[in-house]
């Protein structure tokens, strides 16, 4: 983890309920980058409370306590998932992103360029190809390369908690 001053980064953002009210900025803006505006937090509270829990929640509860046990393990100061954002060092990086999600049928609503203030932590991304039966020992040894940052992917993602100045707004080209 590194503290960082001024640092420019990509922050891109899902076109949901949550992300339009909460992670949409106008150029100049300065916003807290943290627990209330991380959708990952949302995902993760909204499955919690939820009485009747679909698969889908279940496993994002299972993923997302995997993920604070073994950041916890490797080092109780490395920022939480569910009280970061995730920024991206290049546009590139973003644009494959958001072809990846179109994939799952996920749309992107922005990419801002931010500048950043505060802490930084690189992490891999995970791998395009997910096999549905991944055995819990894969899981972990997943996750602890996640947040070691040793991708074989190529691809990082950085977890950011401070205050981030928008410079510039890129809106994505629309794909049919």
């Amino acid at each position: 983890m590194e503290i960082v001053e001024n640092r420019k980064m990509y922050y891109i953002v899902q076109d949901t309920s949550f992300d339009r009210k909460y992670n949409n900025y106008d150029e100049g803006e300065i916003f807290e980058a943290g627990k209330r505006h991380n959708s990952k937090r949302f995902a993760y509270r909204k499955a919690f409370f939820s009485i009747n829990k679909t698969k889908r929640q279940k496993k994002i509860l299972k993923i997302e306590k995997l993920h604070e046990k073994i950041r916890k393990n490797i080092n109780k100061d490395l920022p939480s998932r569910q009280a970061s954002i995730v920024v991206f060092e290049s546009l590139d990086e973003c644009l494959a992103l958001s072809k990846k999600w179109a994939r799952f049928n996920i749309k992107p609503l922005k990419i801002y360029e931010v500048e950043l203030y505060g802490k930084l932590h690189k992490c891999s991304c995970t791998p395009d190809e997910k096999k549905e039966n991944v055995s819990i020992e894969k899981h972990i040894e997943g996750i602890t390369t996640y947040w070691k940052g040793e991708a074989d992917t190529g691809l990082y993602e950085w977890l950011f908690q401070g205050r981030a100045r928008v410079k510039k707004i890129i809106n994505l080209p629309i794909n049919d």
